[in-house]
């Protein structure tokens, strides 16, 4: 009888080792640029992140002292492994926050921001 309280929880334990690590991991953020605290002279040509598996970014924002930055891209329904806005208004110097969210393949929602400082 002991010998078939443990052929559930074996085989429940043998089916989670089959299947891949990566499948059960959620995605993470690689990168991200500028990379965050960074310190410039100059506006950056292009504003990214990327990621280790393919996301569906839900939101992508960059806010300044002068407010919302207009981006030549926004997010959209195909999942992406590197997400890349250029900025198209002005970048007057100052503090500057990216935020972003996003929806993994395993529909875990991700989301953070970073920070950059224009001189």
């Amino acid at each position: 009888m002991t010998s078939r309280k443990w052929i559930a929880p074996s085989a429940i334990a043998l089916t989670l080792l089959a299947v891949p690590a990566s499948s059960l991991a959620h995605a993470q953020p690689e990168g991200t640029y500028p990379e965050h605290n960074s310190i410039r002279d100059q506006p950056p040509a292009r504003i990214a992140v990327w990621f280790d598996h393919p996301m569906r970014i839900t939101l992508f924002e960059v806010r300044g002292p002068a407010g919302v930055v207009a981006l030549s891209a926004r997010p959209g329904a195909t999942p992406v492994s590197r997400f890349e806005a250029v900025p198209t208004s002005p970048m007057p110097p100052g503090r500057y926050t990216v935020r972003w969210r996003g929806l993994a393949a395993d529909g875990h929602v991700m989301a953070d921001e970073i920070g950059f400082k224009l001189r």
